[in-house]
């Protein structure tokens, strides 16, 4: 008897929300736009050296870097290092995007000093066309 009130009760909620709508401010170019940049973002070739890459007949297409900033300088951040690492070679990873290129290195990824920031990490490579 109980199977059948909460199957009922389960039911009766579906049926009252299935007029809902949900509206938001992103729209399709948005959304399509921040996909597109995903998957391009993870379709990257990374070379493991610049030799690799020049081996490879990759054109160069120059120096990028990316660098995250976490917390607001005054100790309250709790994000990892890693997170961090992992955030400035996304923004690396955007600007060769920026730059055209489809592949990229990464020559050095380390911590760097920055007054409004609890941990800033600085990530370097080059950009190339593959």
């Amino acid at each position: 008897m109980l199977r059948v009130i909460a199957t009922i009760s389960v039911l009766t909620t579906l049926a009252g929300c299935s007029g809902v709508t949900f509206h938001t401010d992103i729209d399709n170019d948005i959304l399509s736009q921040e996909i597109g940049t995903y998957v391009n973002k993870r379709d990257l070739q990374q070379f493991y050296s610049d030799q690799e890459a020049h081996e490879s007949g990759a054109t160069l297409l120059g120096r990028i870097e990316g660098e995250s900033c976490n917390g607001d300088g005054m100790g309250n951040n709790n994000t990892s290092y890693n997170r961090s690492k992992s955030d400035a070679i996304d923004l690396l990873k955007a600007d060769v995007m920026r730059r055209g290129g489809n592949a990229f290195t990464i020559n050095s990824c380390s911590e760097t000093s920055v007054s409004y920031c609890d941990l800033s990490i600085l990530c370097t490579g080059q950009a190339y066309d593959y």
